[in-house]
């Protein structure tokens, strides 16, 4: 979510966009006539909205390997205000898609693919989208399979990614309502601009929210070819994300028969911090809930980083990993650690990584599994453990 990285300019950067959209949801209300998979705002050359279909998959790491992964973004619009003019202004392709992660011997890459043009198209609730000369998704009306074909000879890109999925889809804040996050609002808050935006007008939609996945592509005559876990989701918004949000953590692993994501947000301007959590256990969710940090004790998340390690490429300090808490309604507890492998993306703004996970119920079993994690920081904001 709200994390794909692309190389333009010689700089690899992240996520969002800006200016005016027109909502195709009337007034930011989902009417439920848009499938749960489908477009939600106009995105055009004549506005600097975005909208973007997100998926990754990332594999166990092999002994004295790396965990192999793959980060696909199909974009309409630029994220981030500085990017369109790096991109080209005026002459930047609207429609792209994105393509980072890492081989297992460790050697990552990054491949921007433009497409002529861009259609999102129903069958159902059967959502197609086809970036033109670039890859094609498709997901199934009960959104038990996501499927990605990337057909761009032109860069040496082909192949596929399949997403079984474990669970239901859902949207932020445990309801199929509305794809906004306006239900965290504190009763009586007065919200600053930054905070309008963020709760009332970035959509947030969970497809696949965990499961089994197949990569098999071919890349500049390399061959990417694992199984491991996969996710996708949808985001969109009229703003620029560097104007609302500070800093931003989203965590996502498969853990034993447990699927599980967590976002945390501090927005600009405003000492509330938004988070969400959604945990899964063999296809039954036990949380799926989004609250301002600190307004409750119970069906509530903390997102902890832990650990200093230093980027030398930027001399940033960055963290090791995060520990998960989630706290159900009943009181029931459920832990896990999310450490970092492998660092797959990394500015000044923006680090992402892939690597294991452990945890279970507090007091049940523990299992392992693989994690995959990004940290947006807009404002630059120092960590120091």
């Amino acid at each position: 979510m709200l994390c794909a990285l692309f190389l333009t300019s010689g700089l690899l950067l992240g996520l969002a966009s800006s200016c005016s959209a027109g909502l195709l949801a009337r007034n930011n209300q989902f009417t439920g006539s848009i499938p749960h998979d489908g477009q939600y705002i106009d995105v055009n050359s004549s506005n600097n909205a975005t909208e973007w279909w997100w998926v990754q998959a990332g594999g166990p790491a092999a002994k004295g390997q790396s965990p192999p992964s793959l980060h696909v973004t199909f974009y309409q619009g630029y994220p981030l205000t500085a990017l369109r003019e790096a991109a080209g202004g005026a002459n930047a392709p609207e429609y792209y898609i994105v393509l980072n992660g890492a081989f297992p011997n460790g050697t990552v890459f990054a491949y921007t693919l433009p497409a002529t043009s861009s259609s999102v198209t129903y069958a159902g609730q059967a959502v197609t989208g086809n970036w033109h000369g670039a890859g094609t998704f498709h997901n199934a009306a009960d959104l038990s399979q996501f499927t990605v074909t990337l057909d761009a000879p032109e860069f040496g890109v082909s192949g596929t990614l399949k997403i079984q999925s474990n669970g239901p889809g859902h949207f932020g804040c445990n309801t199929t309502a509305s794809p906004y996050f306006e239900s965290a609002i504190p009763a009586g808050a007065q919200l600053n601009a930054a905070e309008a935006i963020f709760y009332k007008q970035l959509g947030w939609s969970t497809s696949q929210p965990g499961g089994p996945v197949q990569v098999d592509v071919n890349l500049s005559g390399s061959k990417l070819q694992f199984t491991g876990q996969g996710y996708h989701d949808a985001n969109w918004m009229p703003e620029p994300i560097d104007a609302f949000i500070a800093d931003w953590y989203f965590l996502d692993a498969q853990v034993g028969p447990y699927d599980l994501s967590a976002v945390r947000a501090a927005l600009t301007g405003t000492t509330r911090v938004f988070n969400t959590g959604f945990l899964e256990q063999s296809g039954t969710i036990l949380q799926n809930q989004c609250s301002v940090q600190g307004s409750r004790t119970t069906d509530a998340v903390a997102i902890t980083p832990y650990g200093l390690a230093v980027d030398e490429d930027f001399n940033i300090n960055v963290m090791e990993g995060f520990i998960l808490e989630y706290t159900l309604k009943d009181g029931e507890q459920y832990r896990f650690n999310l450490t970092g492998q492998s660092l797959v993306l990394q500015q000044p703004i923006y680090h992402r990584w892939v690597g294991t996970a452990v945890g279970g119920k507090v007091g049940g079993e523990q299992y392992t599994g693989v994690s995959m994690y990004d940290w947006l920081n807009p404002s630059l904001t120092p960590y120091n453990g």
